[in-house]
This record gives C-alpha cells, structure tokens and sequence, in this order.
C-alpha cells in the first residue's frame, strides 16, 4: 500500500478543485447541487460545465480528497445522483490552500497596498 500523501502536496489547487472543496465544505452534494453551490459562491463568475466538474470529481475522489457518499434518505431524493462528501485529507488540503491564498494576498497588500485594497474592496455592482 502506498503511503497516504500530505494536504501540501495537492497546493497549489486548481480553482476548479479548490471551488468544489469549498462547495462540499458545507455537507454532501450531488453533481448539479456542487455547480450550483460554485455558481452561487462565486456570484455567477464560475459555472464549470457538466465534464470538467464530473473529471475532477473523479481526480480528486481517486486523489482520496473526496469520498462518494450515500443518497439522502428523504423520499423526493433521486437515487440515481451520486453524492459527494470531504474526506479529511479533503478538508486538509482545503485549508492548506485557503492559508496558501491569504498569504499570497497579505504579500500583495504588503508590496502594493493602495492596488491591493482597490482590489480587494467590493464594486458597486457585485451583489
């Protein structure tokens, strides 16, 4: 059996992966719950399509980052959707890279404060 890799050895993450961790951090999802967790999290900017989201899934649940998990109980609930769930290295590696990005960006604030608090402070027209 191989040895289990580290959290650190994922970093960095892809935007892709690091979106569905942070979706699936809030508890179990289907394929379609996960786009639209994305979609929602990112105020519309990133809606990966059916293939992309479906190849990562497998990747990362190969990865041992995620774990399928079983279909709610409740009777509307469509048996045939696959749920996801973190696994803990999932959840390791999720907060490895969010610790990855606040130390990029607090590097940024530092070297160019006026630009990064420009970037950083919300546009009128973002929700």
């Amino acid at each position: 059996m191989t040895e289990p890799r580290p959290p650190e050895a994922f970093l960095p993450l892809s935007p892709l992966s690091t979106a569905v961790l942070l979706a699936l951090a809030g508890g179990e999802l289907h394929g379609y719950g996960i786009i639209k967790e994305i979609e929602d999290q990112s105020a519309g900017r990133m809606v990966p399509g059916a293939g992309s989201l479906y190849a990562a899934l497998q990747r990362m649940v190969d990865d041992g980052l995620l774990r399928e998990a079983e279909s709610p109980s409740e009777p509307d609930v469509d048996r045939r959707r696959r749920y996801y769930g973190l696994t803990d290295l999932g959840r390791e590696a999720l907060d490895a890279e969010l610790r990855r990005l606040h130390r990029l960006l607090s590097l940024a604030a530092e070297r160019r404060p006026a630009a990064a608090l420009r970037a950083a402070a919300p546009r009128e027209d973002t929700p």
